[in-house]
């Protein structure tokens, strides 16, 4: 039974190394939009306060997000960009949502500084946003399937 379960687990398909640089490429994006997301905070905070500035801050930072990922993350060159922007928009009202609330409960719970409850709020929202994108915004050129040697 042991040597089942082994030789199973060894079966697992590995992801494709597409797909690994997709992954890489959404994490500098991340990071870059976070790190624009989380100055513009700052910047803005010292002008209106820690909420007015999450909002003021938000647009600039979805259209560098869309941009980045359309072009760099997903290679989309062409597609229905129309059908794309309504998408990426409906989920980034929900990634809003979830973005405030963490924003909400760190700002409550804790005495941190304003960016970096904006920075962490950001994190919490990436893996869905991977995915819808991979997945249907930006899903024309589908992944090689992953076939085991």
């Amino acid at each position: 039974m042991l040597v089942t379960d082994f030789q199973s687990l060894c079966s697992v398909p590995m992801p494709s190394r597409d797909l690994l640089a997709r992954l890489a490429r959404f994490a500098v994006v991340g990071g870059t939009v976070a790190a624009s997301f989380m100055a513009l905070n700052w910047l803005f905070e010292r002008l209106v306060g820690k909420q007015a500035a999450f909002f003021l801050a938000y647009p600039p930072s979805v259209l560098l997000h869309f941009c980045l990922n359309k072009w760099w993350t997903f290679g989309c060159r062409g597609g229905d960009t129309r059908r794309q922007i309504g998408e990426y928009l409906v989920m980034v009202a929900v990634a809003f949502v979830i973005q405030w609330g963490v924003f909400k409960v760190l700002s409550t719970l804790t005495t941190w500084p304003g960016p970096l409850e904006a920075g962490l709020a950001n994190v919490a929202q990436m893996a869905l946003t991977f995915v819808v994108m991979q997945r249907r915004i930006f899903g024309a050129r589908p992944l090689p399937s992953i076939t085991p040697p």
